[in-house]
């Protein structure tokens, strides 16, 4: 690669210009093209595409930006901490608390067959995409989109949204687990007893002691706000998280939050200031703290593995988890979940990797990088089924009961379920310290890539942003911190499943789906390909190139119907939403994607020329801003390019 310096030396590079099939039709004799560059002045006005290149291998720049875009940009200071942070970010909670159950109820080791096809068909091929995109363009998602095509900026503006509300709930999700961090540094875990006053009379500390008989109750009502309970009992784990951390027996619903809960809310400000200091100076230092948080997941994972192997009853819940249920397979709910899976765990269209790629010399073999991290997310999944369901196993060996019966997932598994389970452990603070402290890494990681995507697409867009890098990150981690408030209080995990329904689901799909078609169809599957073999060295193989075209759209489109026609009614506990939260739920959902249509209409009003028919009109809405004709003529250019 050539150095460029930083004096007034000139250097001569010399470029051979290839005949490319597709763009170079024409019997055009391979000639060499001589650039001059001078690096005192940093102009790339008059270069053509592929002068651009020689500069952006260098100065991490887009070959294709204007000049005002053509200012260094920082880069990763490794390959190691680039792949990290993206291993970190497609390894999130989800691995640890939805697949191991998704697993289960789909098939066990049946449902591995589908998951792997989507991986293929779905998971790597968006995946090398996003990366690509981002480090051919070297900008931030909603000027990317932009660069594509005018009318396309809406997908980046879509994304940002959907990431900021996603950024609300997950930070509180981690706010939680660092409130059971500082309840762990204690001989017995709170969790384990029912002698606190915050315990009911139903309270029972069920694996201290033998299995209790079921016993049925009546209907009671705690301080009017608790739904009607009609079990036999509530294990001390579950009133800890419910009474005691949430408070949500002093709230009746949406409608009646109850008051901000200060200890949640100092667990809530002390995650933004962790994620500040690692992230405020952008990837230099986020590279740094991924070498601890995206590592201590996989220590912590190979621990509690090796612990639940130890425990009895373990070799049942495994059973469970892996024992292949092939009929199930007929059942078209079985291949949605696993398309589901994937599209939700590498958090495609999200905007995070077409961000992280943005830091990467455009030459970057990103394809490798996917391939890394699809394979990182698989072990990671399924390390923490064998972890989850040994555990489990252990649970229904000491209630004496069928595993099936003690299954959880999401919040339930993370907060109640397996914290139970530790406090039987023979060392239950140490234990309970490390799962804490891996959910925490989990999701800090997500939020580091939350954090950086939001702030980069707007700081690519207003460089003022750009130049007070510090400060502005100081004040959108209080706008965010503000906008949280409503999920620390005594009803918050209303609001934290509510956000969690209705902020990705159709929106997020249809995000993914425009990708898509904005990439292959907009500007042209063959324009990308060419690009991916100009910088990368090779082209796509025609399995990318029809995925991208055809199945990854088609895909999409069917995940998102199926969402819509199988969404069941929303509930948590005993407490059934409101119907006019869901239709309010539904219509903030599509809110989030209407930049879409939004900036396609303000582009054929503000580019309106009445000269054309509507249909020419309608066409140059999605005329690519780099054509091949334009390319073509750009690469027989020879000039002299001052940089």
């Amino acid at each position: 690669m050539t150095t460029l310096s930083n004096g007034n030396q000139q250097a001569r590079i010399e470029l051979k210009i290839q005949e490319d099939n597709e763009y170079m039709s024409e019997d055009i004799e391979t000639r060499k093209s001589t650039i001059m560059i001078d690096t005192k002045n940093n102009n790339t006005r008059n270069a053509t595409t592929t002068e651009r290149l020689i500069v952006a291998k260098n100065l991490a720049v887009s070959p294709i930006l204007p000049p005002s875009s053509t200012i260094p940009r920082d880069l990763w200071t490794n390959k190691v901490e680039f792949l990290l942070s993206v291993i970190g970010y497609v390894v999130d909670l989800g691995n640890v608390w939805r697949f191991p159950y998704t697993c289960y109820e789909n098939g066990g080791g049946a449902f591995l067959i589908p998951y792997m096809i989507f991986l293929c068909v779905l998971g790597i091929p968006m995946l090398y995409l996003e990366l690509f995109l981002g480090q051919f363009y070297h900008c931030g998602n909603i000027t990317l989109w932009g660069r594509i095509a005018p009318s396309m900026k809406g997908i980046g503006i879509a994304s940002f949204l959907i990431v900021t509300a996603v950024t609300l709930f997950y930070t509180t999700i981690i706010a939680h687990a660092v409130f059971y961090l500082f309840a762990s540094f204690r001989e017995i875990m709170p969790w384990s007893l029912c002698t606190h006053s915050w315990n009911t009379p139903l309270c029972s500390e069920r694996l201290r002691k033998e299995p209790l008989n079921n016993q049925t109750i009546q209907e009671i009502h705690f301080n009017q706000t608790l739904s009607y309970i009609n079990q036999s009992k509530i294990s001390s784990a579950e009133e800890y998280y419910n009474i005691y951390m949430l408070g949500i027996n002093r709230s009746r619903g949406l409608t009646d939050l109850g008051y901000i809960k200060i200890d949640l809310l100092f667990c809530l400000v002390s995650i933004f200031i962790l994620m500040y200091l690692c992230i405020y100076r952008g990837v230099k230092s986020t590279g740094k703290a991924v070498y601890i948080t995206a590592i201590l997941p996989y220590i912590v994972l190979i621990i509690l593995l090796i612990q639940g192997f130890t425990l009895k009853g373990s070799q049942n819940g495994i059973e469970y988890f892996v024992k292949p249920t092939f009929e199930k397979l007929k059942n078209p709910k079985v291949w949605y979940s696993a398309a589901n899976q994937i599209f939700f765990t590498l958090g495609s269209g999200l905007s995070v990797l077409t961000t992280y790629g943005s830091y990467n010399i455009s030459t970057n073999n990103c394809y490798y990088d996917a391939l890394i991290a699809v394979i990182a997310n698989f072990a990671a999944s399924f390390l923490a089924g064998f972890v989850v369901f040994s555990a489990l196993g252990h649970m229904s060996w000491r209630l004496n009961k069928d595993v099936k019966t003690v299954v959880e997932s999401g919040s339930s598994l993370s907060f109640i379920a397996y914290p139970e389970i530790l406090a039987t452990f023979k060392y239950p603070a140490f234990f309970s310290i490390l799962f804490f402290l891996m959910v925490i890494n989990l999701g800090l990681d997500s939020d580091f890539g939350g954090l950086e995507a939001m702030y980069t697409a707007l700081s690519d867009e207003y460089f003022l942003l750009k130049r007070h890098r510090k400060f502005g990150m100081f004040i959108m981690c209080c706008i965010l911190i503000i906008a949280c408030l409503p999920t620390v209080t005594h009803g918050g995990n209303y609001v934290v499943q509510y956000l969690d329904k209705f902020s990705t689901g159709p929106a997020l799909m249809l995000v993914v789906m425009m990708e898509a078609i904005a990439v292959s169809w907009v500007y042209g599957i063959n324009n990308i390909v060419y690009d991916i073999q100009l910088h990368l060295g090779f082209e796509p193989n025609y399995f990318f190139r029809f995925t991208w075209k055809i199945l990854c759209p088609l895909i999409v489109t069917l995940l998102m119907i199926f969402s819509l026609i199988s969404s069941d009614k929303l509930t948590y506990g005993n407490y059934l939403y409101p119907s006019w939260s869901i239709i309010f739920g539904w219509c903030f959902n599509m809110a989030l994607i209407l930049p879409i249509p939004i900036v396609i209409i303000y582009v054929f009003i503000r580019y309106f020329d009445s000269e054309k028919s509507l249909k020419e009109q309608i066409y140059s809405l999605f005329v690519p801003t780099i054509t091949k004709q334009r390319l073509k003529r750009q690469l027989e250019k020879r000039h002299t390019c001052i940089v």
